[in-house]
């Protein structure tokens, strides 16, 4: 015995380095732990579909469903859900914790479309809408497009360096759609122009006529086949686009116009303006010749007008069209949109 310990002192001693000894013996014959082993959750709690929260640098990301296929963490990707009997469009969101509008831009849907039985659908892990990268877009362009902030586009889709690559979906967190076209009218770029010109107006070249649509990259396309001469700036709240001698203007999307007048317009000329939904509106100055009215729907691609120099230009060499992009009243860089 210690000659400073009580016998209760040495006593309880012994009894702590047993405990010790013996918990060291018993962990001897149990199995090593290992971090894929499965655990079973308790009797009477069903993990099957439910959807669980992580936080990531102190980001919300949604895992995907603890399905078969769906056991890993779908932080910047979709998962895909098969329309089961008696499942909505409200009921599906609401299991997903995502709005009905999320589900449907993501999946092509309209509003009044309806989901059937053994239809499989895309399921993002926010709210939000799918961007394809375009060539030449960058991440503070994506941004800019949507109105969001391009570190939580980064955040939700991982990106390291902001580099980007042509056709990489990227899910744009709190995103709208930027104009309300259907993607299959917009795939018009592939077919021949049409040119619906009135009897008595000016003669259209056949090379013209015969000329495709160029591919677009962007959210746009291209109004006109002509090369830029000015650019967005903080006294010019659009781009210049020139063809020599002139050419027809093309609408840059689908869309109803909300504007086509002839005289001054304020220094705009013969001028027209076309809603594209959501705020989108698109403006052609300096025409020569309008060939759509007020009220009108047009389609991307067709042509409302004929290049020319009305309204505040200079002299002959001033043939040109004045192209600016409208998002909620306020004028955009039309590069954003044209890349």
């Amino acid at each position: 015995m210690h000659p400073l310990r009580t016998p209760a002192q040495s006593w309880l001693l012994l009894r702590i380095r047993i405990l010790c000894v013996a918990t060291f013996a018993l962990s001897l014959f149990l199995p090593a732990y290992s971090p894929e082993t499965t655990v079973s959750p308790p009797a009477g709690i069903d993990l099957e579909g439910h959807t669980f929260l992580l936080a990531e640098d102190g980001f919300l990301m949604k895992t995907s469903s603890l399905t078969e296929q769906g056991t890993r963490s779908a932080y910047s990707e979709g998962i895909l859900h098969t329309v089961e009997a008696n499942e909505s469009m409200s009921s599906i969101a609401k299991m997903s914790f995502l709005k009905p509008e999320t589900i449907r831009w993501a999946n092509g849907l309209s509003e009044k479309d309806t989901v059937k039985v053994g239809r499989t659908l895309l399921i993002l892990p926010v709210d939000g809408v799918l961007h394809t990268v375009k060539r030449g877009q960058n991440l503070q362009m994506i941004a800019d497009l949507y109105g969001v902030e391009a570190k939580s586009i980064a955040s939700q889709n991982h990106l390291r360096g902001g580099y980007l690559l042509a056709g990489e979906e990227l899910i744009i967190p709190n995103g709208k759609p930027i104009i309300q076209v259907a993607t299959k009218q917009s795939k018009s770029s592939d077919k021949k122009l049409s040119f619906h010109v009135p009897p008595g107006t000016i003669t259209i070249p056949e090379s013209v006529k015969n000329a495709s649509i160029e591919p677009s990259y962007g959210i746009f396309q291209l109004p006109c086949d002509c090369f830029y001469t000015q650019y967005f700036s903080a006294t010019h709240f659009g781009v210049d686009l020139q063809h020599r001698g002139g050419s027809p203007i093309f609408a840059a999307e689908a869309g109803t116009v909300v504007r086509a007048d002839y005289g001054w317009s304020g220094g705009y000329g013969n001028v027209i303006v076309i809603d594209h939904g959501n705020g989108v509106e698109t403006l052609y100055a300096h025409n020569k010749e309008l060939y759509v009215k007020k009220g009108d729907v047009v389609a991307r691609g067709q042509v409302i007008s004929f290049m020319g120099n009305t309204g505040r230009v200079h002299g002959p060499t001033g043939i040109h069209l004045h192209f600016e992009v409208h998002v909620n009243g306020l004028k955009k860089n039309p590069l954003i949109y044209l890349q």
